[in-house]
Protein backbone atom coordinates (compact mmCIF):
# COMPACT_ATOMS: atom_id res chain seq x y z
CA UNK A 1 0.00 0.00 0.00
CA UNK A 2 1.30 2.98 -0.98
CA UNK A 3 0.92 6.08 2.02
CA UNK A 4 1.16 9.81 0.17
CA UNK A 5 -0.11 13.05 1.94
CA UNK A 6 -2.45 15.09 0.16
CA UNK A 7 -1.00 18.26 -0.85
CA UNK A 8 -2.55 20.81 1.16
CA UNK A 9 -1.71 19.08 4.59
CA UNK A 10 1.79 18.47 3.38
CA UNK A 11 1.65 22.39 3.10
CA UNK A 12 -0.19 23.01 6.36
CA UNK A 13 2.72 20.81 7.93
CA UNK A 14 5.39 22.72 6.12
CA UNK A 15 4.18 26.07 7.40
CA UNK A 16 3.47 24.87 10.94
CA UNK A 17 7.32 23.35 11.24
CA UNK A 18 8.43 26.89 10.55
CA UNK A 19 6.04 28.53 13.06
CA UNK A 20 6.79 26.45 15.70
CA UNK A 21 9.88 28.35 17.41
CA UNK A 22 8.09 31.22 17.00
CA UNK A 23 5.01 29.31 19.13
CA UNK A 24 7.79 27.85 21.77
CA UNK A 25 8.80 31.61 22.19
CA UNK A 26 5.28 32.74 23.24
CA UNK A 27 4.53 30.08 25.41
CA UNK A 28 8.09 30.30 27.10
CA UNK A 29 7.24 34.31 27.50
CA UNK A 30 4.04 33.60 28.66
CA UNK A 31 4.39 31.14 30.87
CA UNK A 32 8.33 31.04 32.02
CA UNK A 33 9.56 34.19 32.31
CA UNK A 34 8.31 36.33 35.69
CA UNK A 35 7.97 39.70 33.83
CA UNK A 36 7.38 41.52 37.78
CA UNK A 37 11.11 41.19 37.96
CA UNK A 38 12.18 41.47 34.01
CA UNK A 39 11.01 44.52 33.61
CA UNK A 40 13.08 46.33 36.54
CA UNK A 41 15.95 44.67 35.11
CA UNK A 42 15.13 45.69 31.36
CA UNK A 43 14.36 49.40 32.68
CA UNK A 44 17.97 49.55 34.67
CA UNK A 45 20.06 49.12 31.45
CA UNK A 46 19.19 45.05 30.45
CA UNK A 47 18.01 46.63 27.43
CA UNK A 48 21.52 46.99 25.82
CA UNK A 49 22.54 43.55 25.97
CA UNK A 50 19.67 42.37 24.45
CA UNK A 51 19.76 44.54 21.80
CA UNK A 52 23.72 43.28 21.16
CA UNK A 53 22.40 39.61 21.27
CA UNK A 54 19.67 40.47 18.83
CA UNK A 55 22.15 42.36 16.45
CA UNK A 56 24.56 39.32 16.87
CA UNK A 57 21.97 36.76 15.89
CA UNK A 58 20.80 38.23 13.23
CA UNK A 59 24.31 38.96 11.95
CA UNK A 60 25.03 35.12 12.51
CA UNK A 61 21.85 33.97 10.79
CA UNK A 62 22.44 35.97 7.93
CA UNK A 63 26.09 34.33 7.73
CA UNK A 64 24.54 30.91 7.90
CA UNK A 65 21.59 31.36 5.81
CA UNK A 66 22.57 34.16 3.29
CA UNK A 67 19.73 34.40 0.94
CA UNK A 68 17.43 36.70 -0.10
CA UNK A 69 13.83 37.02 0.94
CA UNK A 70 10.66 38.41 -1.16
CA UNK A 71 8.30 39.85 1.16
CA UNK A 72 4.45 39.98 0.43
CA UNK A 73 4.95 38.45 -2.83
CA UNK A 74 6.97 41.78 -5.10
CA UNK A 75 9.30 43.62 -2.22
CA UNK A 76 12.51 41.71 -2.37
CA UNK A 77 14.50 42.23 0.98
CA UNK A 78 18.73 41.67 1.03
CA UNK A 79 19.93 39.17 2.72
CA UNK A 80 21.25 40.87 6.73
CA UNK A 81 18.00 42.93 6.15
CA UNK A 82 15.28 40.19 7.00
CA UNK A 83 17.35 38.14 9.05
CA UNK A 84 17.63 42.02 11.31
CA UNK A 85 13.85 42.41 11.13
CA UNK A 86 12.91 39.07 12.10
CA UNK A 87 14.71 39.27 14.91
CA UNK A 88 13.46 43.25 15.88
CA UNK A 89 9.76 41.18 15.07
CA UNK A 90 10.63 38.46 17.20
CA UNK A 91 12.10 40.57 20.25
CA UNK A 92 8.71 43.01 19.88
CA UNK A 93 6.53 39.43 20.25
CA UNK A 94 8.76 38.86 23.65
CA UNK A 95 7.88 42.45 25.35
CA UNK A 96 4.66 41.98 24.02
CA UNK A 97 4.09 39.35 25.77
CA UNK A 98 5.73 40.85 29.01
CA UNK A 99 3.18 44.01 28.34
CA UNK A 100 -0.27 40.92 27.82
CA UNK A 101 1.57 39.87 31.23
CA UNK A 102 1.24 42.97 33.36
CA UNK A 103 -1.58 44.24 31.58
CA UNK A 104 -3.51 40.95 32.75
CA UNK A 105 -2.01 40.21 35.89
CA UNK A 106 -1.13 36.97 34.65
CA UNK A 107 2.30 35.40 36.17
CA UNK A 108 4.15 32.02 36.75
CA UNK A 109 4.00 30.62 40.40
CA UNK A 110 6.85 32.21 42.11
CA UNK A 111 9.86 29.13 42.53
CA UNK A 112 12.28 29.66 44.95
CA UNK A 113 16.06 28.33 44.12
CA UNK A 114 17.55 29.71 47.00
CA UNK A 115 17.68 26.96 50.51
CA UNK A 116 16.06 28.58 53.57
CA UNK A 117 17.55 30.31 56.25
CA UNK A 118 19.14 27.41 58.73
CA UNK A 119 16.92 27.40 62.17
CA UNK A 120 18.06 28.16 65.08
CA UNK A 121 19.78 25.67 66.98
CA UNK A 122 17.96 23.11 69.73
CA UNK A 123 18.88 23.76 73.17
CA UNK A 124 20.17 20.79 75.10
CA UNK A 125 18.83 18.98 77.90
CA UNK A 126 20.60 20.77 80.77
CA UNK A 127 19.97 24.21 79.20
CA UNK A 128 17.12 25.96 79.44
CA UNK A 129 15.88 28.84 77.26
CA UNK A 130 15.56 32.22 79.02
CA UNK A 131 12.13 32.76 80.76
CA UNK A 132 10.03 35.75 78.91
CA UNK A 133 7.67 36.35 81.89
CA UNK A 134 5.75 39.62 82.43
CA UNK A 135 4.26 40.71 85.50
CA UNK A 136 1.58 43.40 85.38
CA UNK A 137 2.67 46.52 86.84
CA UNK A 138 0.29 48.33 89.31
Amino acid sequence: MDFSLPPWLYEVGRVLLRLLPVFVLIVWCLWGVNWRTAWPVLAAGGWLPLVLIGVMAAVVWSFVFPAAAVVIGFIRLPNGVWQLGAVVLLIGLALACGWLHTRSGWYPPEIILEPPPPAPPHLGLGEHAPATTSHPTH
